[in-house]
């Protein structure tokens, strides 16, 4: 009996030992090449060891899984780039990128893309690849285009303009060797600057009418973005100048309805019958005055009838007022010539040119700053220069001399609103502490 037993228990411990061996066994293949087992369904399994279910644990290691994840990215247009060759090298399938440039012609032609433009890409990457949702840019300071992929995989772009936000800048500086450069100096957009020389041309004469030292203040729009950056210039509003001690104010308004301009504190225009430099004062100095004088060419004494203004060869020279042209042509020592009639019996001559403007004919009527030819040395002259004549009722006078004719003055009904208006100014604006910046985080009001 004793010996029965034995062989039972001995039995016994065969089989476990070979149910050992064989789980150790499958678990070796299991981990070893999981992709090479023929997995046996749950009759096989219970038909090769009821208690494998029990006692086996398969550990299958799983196959690897990209994680679905949203990427930004900036992206800038290099030299040779276009926006395909640019979204290309983020892997984008050719279906996007075409979808997404067909998308954009209808409010924006990628080919404007200019080098250095740089925007802003978000897209997707699972383990189907890479997928474009938005992409986003600036074409311009002034406007924003979006574009982003709904929920039907199609590509809307949208058009905004960028909210910009208005203030008033004001400038105080002194004058140095010019306006001009003084002004650029102090950080005044070059617009504004030649706005406001244009606005004081009428009554200073920028070549001896101001010296060093002089002072003077501008108060101009500026456009900001959301962080603060001037994305564009508005309009000159007012402007003074202490000229050799005289003050000189000039205010910008626009009666209700009508054209905008630039009036004195009186309510008076500034614009004269004739401008006194019909060249951009930054561009020319005074070589030489009206009367008497040494021909540089002939070598004797006599009176020189006009003003000669140096300037670089090309310069424009614009009419000084409006009026019919009378000559324009080659005439003798005055090389090419204009000679223009103006109300109130004024004529001025314009000589030297290096070419007449192709509009500018006997007859035809012209505008003042309307531009009739090009500074030349034409005809008897040494150098590139304006002879610049002024006649009234035939008498030759000097064109740095010359009396305005009665000035527009605004109608009763507007001159109060402009009184208004230039309160407004003096008491908001001119009467504050001398500062670069106003208005900042500040509503103003001015009227007009």
């Amino acid at each position: 009996m004793k010996r029965h037993s034995h062989l039972i228990s001995v039995g016994l411990m065969m089989m476990a030992f070979v149910i050992a061996a064989r789980e150790y066994y499958i678990n070796y293949q299991l981990d070893t090449s999981v992709s090479s087992v023929d997995f046996p369904n749950s009759d096989e399994i219970l038909s090769l060891n009821p208690i494998a279910l029990e006692t086996t644990s398969v550990a299958v290691s799983e196959d690897k899984v990209v994680v679905p994840v949203e990427r930004y990215q900036t992206l800038k247009i290099e030299k040779g780039d276009t926006l395909t060759t640019v979204l290309g090298k983020l892997e984008l399938s050719a279906q996007d990128i075409e979808s997404v440039t067909k998308a954009l012609k209808g409010r924006y032609n990628p080919r404007d893309l200019k080098t250095g433009q740089s925007f802003s890409v978000k897209y997707r990457q699972d383990q189907e690849g890479i997928t474009l949702l938005s992409l986003e840019f600036k074409p311009t300071l002034e406007h924003h285009i979006a574009v982003e992929r709904n929920v039907h995989g199609k590509f809307k772009v949208e058009k905004k303009a960028v909210e910009l936000k208005k203030v008033l800048r004001r400038v105080d500086g002194t004058i140095g060797s010019s306006f001009y450069n003084a002004a650029l100096k102090m950080g005044i957009p070059a617009a504004i600057v030649k706005e406001a020389i244009t606005a004081l041309s009428y009554t200073i004469n920028f070549q001896h009418g101001i010296r060093n030292g002089d002072p003077f203040e501008l108060l101009y729009e500026e456009y900001q973005d959301a962080e603060g950056k001037c994305v564009k210039t508005g309009s000159l509003k007012y402007i003074s100048v202490i000229a050799r001690g005289q003050l000189h104010r000039i205010y910008y308004y626009a009666p209700p309805g009508k054209m905008g301009g630039y009036y004195n504190a009186r309510g008076e225009s500034v614009v004269r019958s004739l401008l006194q430099t019909p060249i951009d004062p930054s561009r020319m100095r005074i070589t030489s005055k009206f009367g008497s004088r040494v021909h540089p060419i002939k070598g004797f004494r006599r009176d020189h009838k006009g003003v000669d203004f140096g300037a670089p060869h090309g310069t424009a020279v614009m009419a000084a007022g409006d009026g019919v042209v009378v000559k324009a042509g080659y005439f003798g020592d005055y090389g090419n010539y204009v000679r223009i009639r103006h109300a109130g019996g004024y004529e001025t001559v314009y000589a030297h040119l290096s070419k007449i403007s192709p509009n500018v004919r006997v007859g035809t009527f012209v505008k003042q700053r309307q531009v009739i030819g090009n500074v030349g040395a034409t005809g008897l002259a040494t150098g590139p220069h304006l002879h610049h004549e002024v006649i009234h009722k035939n008498v030759h006078i000097n064109p740095q001399s010359v009396k305005a004719l009665p000035s527009v003055q605004l109608a009763a009904k507007d001159l109060q609103k402009f009184s208004q208006f230039k309160n407004e100014i003096e008491t908001k604006i001119v009467g504050l502490p001398m500062k670069n910046q106003l208005a900042q985080g500040e509503e103003i009001s001015i009227t007009g």
